[in-house]
C-alpha cells in the first residue's frame, strides 16, 4: 500500500500558532459555543467546509466510504448506523454533521488506512493515499487550512 499523505484541516490560521503547535487566539472551538461566541449562520458554515473538504479529499483519493470505528453514542441518539458499518461518501455527510455536533463520536477509517478524524478542539484530520490540488484549494477556498499533520487519533498512534 502507498503511504498515507495525513492532513489537518481546520479554522484556525497556522500564523497564530507558536513555536509548539499552541493556538495564540481565542476562537470557538465546539458546537456547544453556537449563541455565545459564534453565531448559528457561521458555526454552520463552518461545518459545511470541514464536511465539503473531507469529502473532497476523500473522492480526490479515489475512496467511495469509509467504515466506522470506536463508535461512541452515551446518550444513545437515534444514528443510522452501527460500528463497523461500511458508509457512502454521501451516508458520511451525515455522520461527520453528527460528530462535529457533538452527537455522537467515532473515527472513520478503511482497510488502506485511510481515514477522516475528528478532534476534541474542532480539528480534522484526514488521511489518504493520494491528494489533489484541487481538494486542497476547494478546502482554502471555504476558508480552511490545510496542514501536513498526523492524525492523534489513528488506533496505530496510541
Amino acid at each position: 500500500m502507498p503511504p498515507l499523505i495525513e492532513k489537518r484541516v481546520t479554522k484556525y490560521d497556522p500564523a497564530r500558532r507558536n513555536a509548539a503547535g499552541q493556538y495564540l487566539s481565542e476562537e470557538w472551538t465546539s458546537f456547544g459555543d453556537v449563541g455565545t461566541s459564534v453565531t448559528l449562520e457561521e458555526y454552520q458554515q463552518f461545518e459545511t467546509g470541514y464536511i465539503t473538504a473531507a469529502l473532497e479529499l476523500l473522492r480526490g483519493s479515489g475512496l467511495s466510504g469509509l467504515r466506522v470505528a470506536g463508535l461512541e453514542n452515551p446518550a444513545n441518539h437515534a444514528i443510522p448506523f452501527d460500528e463497523g458499518t461500511w458508509l457512502t461518501l454521501d451516508a458520511l455527510e451525515e455522520a461527520f454533521r453528527l460528530v462535529l455536533r457533538e452527537q455522537i463520536w467515532c473515527r472513520f477509517e478503511d482497510d488502506s488506512g485511510a481515514f477522516v478524524h475528528f478532534g476534541w478542539d474542532y480539528s480534522m484530520y484526514v488521511g489518504v493515499t493520494r491528494t489533489t490540488p484541487r481538494a486542497i484549494a476547494a478546502a482554502e477556498r471555504l476558508g480552511l487550512f490545510v496542514e501536513d499533520f498526523p492524525s492523534p487519533y489513528r488506533e496505530t498512534a496510541r
